[in-house]
């Protein structure tokens, strides 16, 4: 997993073909140490500055593309002492599993068209009852399911979609075939492309705050000081507060072989204890 435990942020003086001067900034990161980041960092500002005065092409980075700035909350480990997975708070405050081979399948349900409200309109007109986005997105999952019948999943609905958890093998994220299966399925192209970086599959744990009524946080890891990391602490707390009545999916069936694999069974029992935290309760 591409989950880098130790970030810096470096500015360089630079001067541009014209001779006017200009400040750069950069993050970079480092498993090694905050100062091996800080190289880093230092490194790619002095090409930036090379590239600037010599007037070259500079590469913007897309999404996806660099490993994510994120607090690494809670590290899982399996049976034989490695890391498996790894709990991060993302940029917007919430709790994110990052699995390294538990496969997780993010469906966004279609947007509403002219031809959908057609047909729904005709359909209660003619006493035949409309299938919902939900119904839609199962049914498309069900087909699929049917020329796989290996496989065993659970499906979950989230507020915007529907989520699935490959529990009859794992997988390995850096497979092209693996981000192939993804884009079958149908995943959504930001989350494969973010599974391909990342080196792992991501499911979102926690309420996003603003459909829980609450904004978002006042900065993000790593803080400048102590009291810009108090600041954010006081905000998990309200955060915490705010979501306590939401739920961030419920399990809505088992496709296939219901047997879970030994590797994806500790990641499943942990995302279903937080993110599947009541029935009753809204999605959000």
């Amino acid at each position: 997993m591409n989950l880098p435990q130790y970030w810096a942020r470096e500015t360089h003086e630079a001067t541009d073909f014209r001779g006017e001067r200009m400040s750069l900034s950069c993050w970079r990161w480092s498993n090694v140490s905050i100062e091996d980041a800080r190289r880093r960092a230092k490194e790619h500002l002095v090409n930036l500055a090379r590239k600037v005065r010599d007037r070259e092409e500079l590469h913007r980075y897309d999404y996806g593309e660099l490993p994510l700035r994120e607090e690494i909350v809670q590290v899982v480990a399996g049976n034989g002492g490695e890391q498996i997975a790894a709990i991060t708070r993302n940029a917007y405050g919430t709790l994110v599993l990052n699995a390294a081979r538990a496969m997780f399948i993010d469906i966004d349900f279609e947007p509403s068209t002219a031809g959908l409200l057609l047909t729904s309109l005709l359909g209660r007109l003619f006493g035949s009852k409309p299938l919902n986005r939900e119904e839609r997105a199962l049914q498309a999952l069900d087909r699929w399911a049917r020329e796989h019948r290996d496989w065993g999943m659970r499906v979950y609905r989230t507020a915007a979609g529907l989520r699935c958890l490959a529990t009859h093998r794992p997988f390995d994220p850096a497979q092209p075939a693996t981000l192939n299966l993804l884009e079958s399925i149908g995943s959504d192209p930001l989350y494969v492309r973010l599974c391909r970086a990342q080196q792992c599959f991501r499911a979102r744990l926690t309420p996003k705050p603003w459909r829980c009524g609450i904004a978002k946080p006042p900065s993000r890891f790593p803080w400048v000081d102590s009291r810009d990391e108090a600041r954010y602490r006081r905000w998990v707390d309200r955060y915490n507060q705010a979501t306590a009545r939401y739920a961030t999916c419920r399990l809505v069936r088992e496709v296939g072989p219901t047997a879970v694999h030994p590797d994806v069974q500790p990641v499943l029992s942990l995302h279903d204890q937080v993110a599947c935290n009541g029935d009753h309760l809204k999605l959000a």
